[in-house]
């Protein structure tokens, strides 16, 4: 009864992980995430996180040092399953805004869910695995308050808004050989509510205030194929140690097809006036309409990578001593429609980015800090929003490290790791009125298990 026992506990923890992020949202004032889809929350694994971003040409599950995580941005990884993995994660996010024109600068501290993921062999002699889960895609939330005059007198307008885009997905990943091949699908839907209020401060004439505000819900389904390949580049054999070095190449490419996503939208356009209490009363309704129906297109993206990497084999097992990785992703965001209309504030965006991974002595039994994967990254580019028309530069640094709860030499049928990131990252440069810098720690857990394991005592 101990292997139900603690797999049911496992299984019951996670869910309740799902009702959690299902409810959490993000407290973050940032004046981003008023265009397009919002700030989109880099949906990554946090092993991916700290090494820049990589997520093509990564995979794990095979060595006995790194552990088995979910790579859900590359279903073609899933074939390396070999035990029933649980992967989640939090992620805490801490911006502060500089604006040149008007002068100020604005914080904001927020924790939300990053994902959580389930991973699992269907066959393992046939390297046929499954994965499915739930991840934020992006977050809008912002309150920004101008003032202006217009004919002798101050106006002031307060745009507000709030939702995101989330994803529901699952997937398949096969292995012939050297070459592997996903598919993930699943179901893309979330909401944008924004508002504009106007109202004339200290005039001597009596305006009614106004207030135009709607609310669009979208979802649809959605697909992502994945494809890696592998092979070794070289191989040393050590006869005094009696173990093998192996020196592999992986190349992976991933590809999310364009989304047209059905919507509702209800509009209202009103006028209103404050309480005594301060709270909201509406006056007359300009216009109302409710089950507005229309379509958001979200557009295509595409990532391609290399990972080289170095293995030893030992009569202790399977390790990986380093890997290093170089990928490119790019995404056309010029083909964005909310209801047919384009946003003039996007434009196609790209990165570059630059990871590493390496465990200083993955077979040392009495250090535990050799055990250890460390993580490093770069990450450069351009943002898809371009607000004030010059575009928005983003760069990054990251780092992190996995840390195995057991030790290799006790692995049996379960183990766990914890993985930790930290990036600190700038959107915006000199030619921007606005600019942006972060700072972002991910903590997540890896958790395996073998179920359905025959007992052999009652």
């Amino acid at each position: 009864m101990r292997l139900v026992s603690t797999t049911t506990g496992r299984l019951a923890y996670v869910v309740s992980f799902i009702f959690i992020s299902l409810q959490l949202t993000a407290q973050v004032n940032s004046p981003f995430s008023r265009y397009g889809i919002g700030n989109l929350t880099g949906s990554q694994h946090t092993i991916g996180r700290s090494m820049g971003g990589l997520q093509a040409a990564y995979a794990d599950g095979m060595t006995n040092n790194v552990g088995q995580s979910v790579n859900f941005n590359n279903p073609a990884s899933y074939n390396s399953f070999y035990m029933v993995s649980y992967d989640l994660a939090l992620l805490l996010d801490s911006r502060n805004l500089k604006s040149n024109n008007p002068s100020g600068t604005f914080s904001s501290v927020y924790l939300i869910p990053s994902y959580v993921a389930i991973g699992m062999p269907l066959n393992k002699a046939k390297r046929l695995g499954l994965a499915f889960g739930l991840r934020p895609v992006s977050r809008i939330n912002y309150n920004v308050i101008t003032r202006e005059r217009v004919a002798g007198d101050t106006l002031g307008t307060s745009y507000e808004g709030s939702g995101g885009v989330n994803q529901a997905f699952i997937g398949i990943g096969k292995k012939w050989k050297n070459f592997s091949i996903g598919l993930n699908t699943g179901y893309t839907f979330g909401k944008k509510e924004i508002s504009t209020k106007k109202t004339f401060l200290n005039d001597t004439v009596t305006y009614y205030q106004s207030n135009t505000s709607s609310l669009t819900n979208f979802g649809n389904a959605f697909a992502q194929i994945g494809v890696q390949y592998e092979f070794s580049v070289g191989k040393k054999e050590n006869k005094a140690t009696k173990s093998t070095e192996n020196y592999l190449l992986r190349l992976g490419a991933t590809a999310s097809l364009k989304q047209n996503l059905n919507a509702t939208q209800s509009l209202d356009r009103e006028t209103f006036t404050v309480g005594t209490s301060g709270n909201y009363v509406a006056i007359d309704s300009i216009e109302k309409r409710d089950n507005i129906k229309g379509t958001v297109v979200l557009p295509a993206s595409y990532d391609a990578g290399i990972m080289f990497r170095k293995t030893v084999v030992s009569n202790s097992g399977l390790f990986e001593l380093w890997s290093v990785g170089l990928e490119y992703s790019t995404t056309q965001w010029n083909s964005y429609r909310f209801y047919g209309s384009p946003d003039a504030s996007l434009n196609n965006s790209w990165s570059l980015k630059l990871g590493t991974q390496f465990s200083p002595n993955p077979q040392a039994i009495r250090s535990y800090l050799s055990n250890v994967n460390y993580r490093f990254g770069i990450n450069i580019g351009k943002d898809y929003i371009n607000a004030d028309g010059n575009g928005l530069k983003h760069a990054s640094v990251s780092f992190g490290a996995g840390f195995p709860i057991r030790k290799w030499r006790a692995y049996e049928t379960q183990f766990t790791v914890i993985q930790t990131g930290i990036q600190f990252g700038k959107r915006g440069s000199s030619v921007n009125n606005v600019t942006e810098n972060y700072l972002q720690v991910s903590l997540g857990f890896s958790l395996t298990d073998n179920w359905f394991i025959k007992r052999k005592y009652d």
